[in-house]
């Protein structure tokens, strides 16, 4: 993988994990996230509005926008409903964890893609490392714990949020062959933001939307997490124009580490020691995955 597209990926990873701790620290992530995207569009529109008469626009363009913005409703959903019952360095590590390996067989099933040897051996650490994060401190059950606690709620929306990840990340490899990157996520952040629409402004949800734009502080947070989500995605759709997207997301997994961090050290959640040892797992990962191609 070239220095240039895995340094698009390490910083999209930064800003992912960073957005996420917003919407974990909200007392409903899912409502948060939704402003957060909706946020978003209002940081980037000067950006959208002065790149769109001059933006590629292929003709099969809206089959993959339209592709993704419904994946991506399912992947806001999925993600909000696993940090409603689980917590960040619980649910962010699965959810990572699982997307390399499933964008892998995606991307070879739909795209053809091939792995090499190396890139193999990089996505199993990155996976192996975000494992080794999961586990519990002190508890017995060895490496089936975590497939034990398949059962939990938490769990299971991390997994499915994972699988929807694989999903959009194999649509928009190719949906960036036939838009401009900054005009495609655009799109693709109103459509979603139009489908779950109703879910937010309507019913109970409303009042916990209008919470999100209470002050000043909470106006800001959600600006700021609105540019660091769209920027991430951003990065994350110039580096698939570079790279094969079995390594893009493979890379991405670095966002892991920050996100226990942030988990352990600012919301105070536990098991320093295997996120420290995960952490180093995803990080030689990463080492192999830039001398790969």
């Amino acid at each position: 993988m070239d220095l240039i597209p895995l340094g698009l990926v390490l910083i999209s990873a930064l800003l992912h994990a960073s957005w996420n701790y917003f919407a974990k620290e909200n007392e409903d992530p899912p409502a948060m996230i939704w402003c957060v995207m909706t946020a978003s569009l209002l940081v980037y529109a000067p950006i959208f509005l002065h790149r769109l008469p001059g933006a590629r626009f292929a003709p099969d363009a809206w089959i993959y926008i339209l592709a993704t913005g419904i994946l991506h409703a399912f992947y806001i959903s999925t993600l909000g409903i696993a940090y409603r019952t689980g917590e960040l360095s619980k649910v962010y590590p699965l959810a990572r964890g699982s997307a390399p390996l499933m964008t892998a067989g995606t991307a070879a099933l739909f795209l053809g893609e091939r792995i090499s040897p190396a890139g193999g051996l990089a996505i199993f650490l990155v996976v192996g490392g975000i494992f080794v994060s999961h586990l519990e401190p002190g508890e017995g059950g060895g490496w089936r714990l975590p497939f034990r606690r398949g059962s939990g709620a938490a769990v299971r929306w991390a997994l499915a949020t994972g699988m929807m990840t694989a999903l959009y990340s194999v649509v928009d490899k190719v949906g960036v062959t036939r838009v401009s990157p900054e005009i495609y996520i655009y799109l693709m952040f109103v459509l979603t933001c139009l489908l779950l629409a109703p879910v937010y402004l309507t019913g109970p949800r409303a009042a916990l939307v209008r919470s999100n734009f209470k002050d000043g502080k909470s106006i800001f947070n959600v600006l700021l997490a609105g540019a660091f989500m769209m920027g991430s995605y951003g990065l994350l759709l110039f580096a698939l124009q570079m790279s094969k997207v079995s390594y893009v997301v493979a890379a991405r997994g670095v966002s892991v580490i920050l996100a226990a961090g942030l988990g352990v050290f600012l919301l105070k959640e536990s098991g320093q020691r295997q996120k420290l040892i995960g952490a180093s797992l995803v990080a030689a990962g990463l080492v192999i995955l830039a001398l790969t191609r």
